[in-house]
């Protein structure tokens, strides 16, 4: 179990509570007394996503906000984030970020991957971020790569799917915007190597 404490940022610098327990998830994001903590057990948890969002000024990056999102059954996402400015803390708030993204794999995400990975291990078709999978390919956007010509290249902020034959015939998915995208990205490395065994 991991607990946390989270301030959000420059206007909100109360210290909220987060647990993330094996069992459940309960963060303190609502203002109202008798109702302050949003409660997920973790059967609900089905989808995720997270990343970086930096903050703009005038002339040039002034701040950034780390934003997770978890996701459940009914399409609700809780929302945990928090912010810093001119670079203040910028190591304590990244090692925070690093250490949540960490437990909550370990408590939820690491079983989500495996039971897309088990899916696929089973020739049983599913959607995910967008992409279809399939026992020998991936399909999107009217496009197919063959898994013996697919490729991908993971980067801070993005994902890159591509042909090795044909770098045209490509998908980018941003870790942030794009639900479930990260998932997605370790599943095709397992995909992958698992394929290379054949």
């Amino acid at each position: 179990m991991g607990e946390f404490t989270i301030v959000k940022g420059l206007f909100d610098n109360r210290k909220r509570q987060l647990i993330i327990d094996e069992n459940f998830i309960k963060f303190e994001n609502k203002d109202k007394k008798d109702d302050l903590f949003t409660i997920i057990n973790k059967d609900e948890i089905i989808g995720f996503r997270y990343g970086t969002h930096f903050i703009r000024g005038y002339r040039f990056i002034i701040g950034r906000e780390y934003q997770i999102f978890i996701r459940n059954k009914s399409g609700k996402e809780l929302k945990i984030n928090f912010s810093l400015f001119y670079k203040r803390k910028l190591n304590e708030k990244h090692q925070l970020f690093c250490d949540l993204v960490n437990e909550l794999w370990k408590q939820y995400f690491d079983e989500i991957l495996e039971n897309y990975f088990q899916k696929f291990k089973n020739n049983v078709p599913f959607e995910l971020s967008g992409v279809k999978v399939l026992h020998d390919r991936i399909q999107f956007s009217n496009k197919k790569i063959l898994l013996e010509d697919l490729d991908t290249k993971a980067y801070y902020q993005y994902l890159m799917i591509f042909s090795k034959q044909d770098k045209y015939n490509n998908k980018m998915l941003y870790y942030l915007k794009d639900k479930d995208a990260v998932i997605l990205s370790d599943l095709l490395t397992k995909i992958k190597n698992e394929y290379s065994r054949k």
